[in-house]
């Protein structure tokens, strides 16, 4: 199990280096500007000809005015392609998606002899088209049928989304994607990278976001002690919020929805010296936001996590000596208070060694059930039942838990493990020769995506109490829960500079498309779960603690960061959609009276 540092939440400001060289995109639609080929006369008319005045006229509704200006006179070889600025310039430029072909006036057609005859044939005004960009190639298929025609052919918009997203020629096109115009709109058009709304109701750091499964509320946790809901609308409202400093809590740090969405798990830290490891997890109700039941978490930073709708997972630490200690994992019924006289509310699941200096943090459960085969996962246990699960054990272990122990009845200890074992071993045991500081599952729960700051190659722990130092670039691996083999290349692009002692959770999450995650250099990042490419960088004021996508929509991602702020962000398809003027309905006394003349 990997060791890891727990965050220091209380004192300065963390000094943040500068942010790493901008993927493609920055949020809120900000582009980068790129060299763009000259382009030939040839491109707009005779071999040789510039066209005159009468091509020179402003582009279609979508099309940046100048853009055909500059394409029909040819730029310079030096200077730069179409760029966009502002928060919601991308979602008006990609109009150009679904605007109309426009031949213009009788006579203005530059693309045209008298005849209508084209005056270059497609392979030709193909091969000038692949010299453009993706915004210059849609553009242009606005002048005349025969470009439209052009501008949409497969192998051109092979080539376009190879070269603009850098993927690598080996990566086959998505089994879902119709067409590469369509792929290449998708990435284009689908990201959630324009900030919509800012939330400012937290009046510290924003520590942590969870969606409810339904995606109409959702939680947030913050080092001001508070655990707010919000209703999840086209504009987000608070709903409720809920102060625990009256519970000598310090601050709250991490929340989870049961899968009916009528309970909240919310986790927090417990008042005390510096160096206090002592949590606390709640559970509230959502009818009545009334605090349910009260669980002793050690240490604070397992989390916590819900096995059903009614029992969750809290963890325990017992130090045996310097590098040794055990973890116990108990299982907790969410209505301690009522039933406590009648029935067990709690029970030990799982007593684990850790040696080396690590200890269990962050507990989260995968559903082996939504598997396409749940029985190749693990040997344990009786092939396709639908009620295993597999606990990970937040470093680098992985335990199988059976349909039995799923409840607070029953013998306490001992059930999985020999006379002769004191503690319960391990199924699979993943070493990422790395401190993990970060996880998330994919929405079927078969695949596990992993931030890790990775130690120097090669590099031996030979003292646990002084690993070697960690890398501030953080990976993003990706592993197969049912071959429990690491899958892709991991993902970069993020950033932490928190040494060993120092590093924190950085929460980031999954999507069916995407995959999300904070990082300490001021940004939010996307990545594309199929290509391996980073698609949005979303700025924020410091720290990015947590991301989530919306259950519900993919296109709809928030943000909380130290800045003490919640974004929202939605693609441009969607922005486009909600500021599109809807039509006003005529008044039926005038519709009337124009029926009499």
């Amino acid at each position: 199990m990997s060791r890891r540092g727990r965050r220091d939440r209380g004192g300065g400001a963390r000094a943040a280096a500068p942010p790493p060289a901008a993927p493609q995109r920055e949020g809120g639609g900000r582009w980068a500007a790129a060299p763009r080929p000259a382009v030939s006369a040839l491109a707009c008319g005779q071999p040789g000809r510039v066209p005159q005045a009468r091509g020179q006229r402003a582009g279609p509704a979508g099309v940046p005015g100048g853009v055909w200006d500059r394409r029909l006179a040819g730029p310079s070889p030096t200077g730069p392609s179409l760029s966009w600025e502002g928060p919601l310039s991308h979602a008006d430029h990609s109009e150009a998606w679904g605007s109309k072909v426009r031949d213009g006036p009788p006579g203005q057609n530059v693309t045209m002899d008298e005849g209508d005859t084209p005056l270059l044939p497609d392979s030709l005004v193909y091969q000038i088209f692949l010299s453009l960009g993706p915004a210059d190639v849609l553009a242009a298929g606005l002048a005349c049928r025969q470009w439209q025609a052009v501008s949409r052919d497969e192998c051109l918009w092979r080539e376009q989304f190879y070269r603009y997203y850098q993927v690598a020629r080996d990566v086959p096109r998505h089994p879902a994607a119709t067409s590469w115009f369509e792929e290449f709109r998708r990435l284009y058009d689908t990201v959630p990278c324009v900030e919509v709304q800012t939330l400012r109701e937290h009046t510290d750091q924003v520590l942590h976001l969870s969606f409810s499964h339904s995606g109409y509320q959702f939680a947030s946790c913050s080092k001001d002690c508070t655990v707010k809901i919000w209703n999840n609308d086209l504009t987000i409202s608070l709903l409720h919020s809920a102060d625990m400093r009256p519970y000598n809590w310090s601050y709250t740090q991490f929340s989870q929805f049961n899968q009916d969405d009528s309970l909240l798990l919310a986790s927090g830290v417990f008042l005390g010296p510096h160096n206090s490891s002592s949590g606390e997890i709640a559970v509230i109700s959502l009818d009545t936001f009334a605090l349910l039941s009260r669980v002793r978490n050690k240490p604070y930073d397992v989390f916590g996590c819900w096995l059903s709708d009614t029992s969750l997972i809290s963890g325990n630490l017992h130090r045996i000596g310097d590098i040794t200690s055990c973890s116990v994992l108990w299982l907790n019924n969410a209505f301690q208070d009522v039933e406590s006289e009648n029935v067990n509310v709690v029970k030990r699941l799982f007593k684990i060694q850790n040696l080396n200096a690590s200890t269990i943090r962050t507990v989260m459960v995968a559903d082996c059930s939504r598997f396409d085969s749940p029985d190749l996962l693990l040997d344990a246990g009786a092939p396709g039942t639908d009620s295993s699960r597999v606990f990970d054990l937040g470093s680098d272990g992985i335990k199988q838990i059976l349909p039995h122990q799923m409840t607070t009845a029953g013998p306490v200890l001992g059930e999985g493990r020999g006379s002769d074992a004191f503690f319960d071993a391990l199924d699979h045991v993943i070493d990422v020769h790395g401190h993990i500081i970060g996880m998330g599952l994919s929405p079927d729960n078969r695949y596990l995506y992993v931030n890790s700051r990775a130690w120097p190659s090669g590099s031996v722990v030979a003292d646990p109490m002084q690993p070697p130092p960690i890398a501030e670039e953080i990976d993003l691996l990706v592993f197969d829960l049912k071959t429990m083999r690491e899958v892709k290349r991991a993902l970069r692009a993020h950033r932490a500079y928190t040494p060993n002692d120092e590093c924190f959770f950085i929460f980031l999450d999954v999507s069916r498309d995407f995959v999300a995650s904070g990082a300490e250099d001021r940004h939010g990042y996307i990545w594309d779960r199929h290509y391996n490419i980073c698609l949005a960088k979303l700025r924020h004021e410091d720290v990015v603690n947590s991301v989530v996508f919306s259950p519900q929509e993919q296109e709809l991602l928030l943000t909380a960061s130290d800045d003490a702020t919640i974004k929202a962000w939605r693609s441009p398809r969607t922005v486009r959609v909600l500021q599109a003027p809807r039509p006003r309905p005529r008044p039926f006394f005038s519709w009337f009276a124009s029926q009499k003349h």
